[in-house]
């Protein structure tokens, strides 16, 4: 016989994951999915791009998350679970740690600005919810802004696009509904 005690912590455990996993939108936002532990995983896990997606752990972010990913002049995409369910009017919260990394060549060095736009994108890659962030210096930011979205889209996908031809390193990437 089932005990109610422990049928109702089954539930309460349940529903949390539930209302828990279903409030973060994107997945592998801190590029840690380790293959050991989790099968069939890896850094990029969730992420995609017209180029390799670049994950590095030189000077992290946290000890604890020393993996990142890296852009250039490019355009780094995540699906969520199984695309992002976005409704026109909704907004959305989003949280992103930056950071500038300079060229090799100190003639190749800027003044350490990068422009990212992060976009909510349809299935024909049209925006239909953005955000512009301006990273200056050389050390991690983190950044939250937050968005609406001008249309209604079942499947549609988290675009962070790299501006100029300054690298960018990009970790601890959170959206979720406000």
């Amino acid at each position: 016989m089932i005990n109610v005690k422990h049928l109702s912590l089954l539930l309460v455990m349940a529903f949390t994951a539930v209302t828990i996993s279903a409030q973060e939108l994107i997945k592998n936002g801190d590029f840690e999915l380790n293959p050991r532990v989790q099968r069939g995983t890896s850094a990029t896990t969730g992420w995609d791009s017209r180029k390799p997606v670049v994950v590095t752990h030189v000077d992290p972010i946290s000890a604890n998350n020393p993996h990142y990913a890296v852009i250039c002049c490019d355009t780094l995409y995540n699906s969520g679970v199984d695309g992002i369910d976005v409704a026109e009017g909704t907004k959305y919260d989003l949280s992103i740690a930056l950071r500038n990394i300079p060229a090799v060549k100190a003639e190749n060095r800027t003044e350490g600005n990068k422009l990212v736009i992060v976009q909510l994108i349809d299935e024909q890659c049209k925006p239909i919810a953005e955000t512009t962030i301006r990273v200056e210096g050389q050390g991690w930011q983190q950044f939250d802004r937050q968005f609406a979205a001008i249309a209604t889209c079942s499947k549609a996908r988290l675009a962070i696009i790299g501006i100029g031809c300054a690298k960018i390193a990009i970790d601890k990437v959170s959206l979720k509904k406000h």
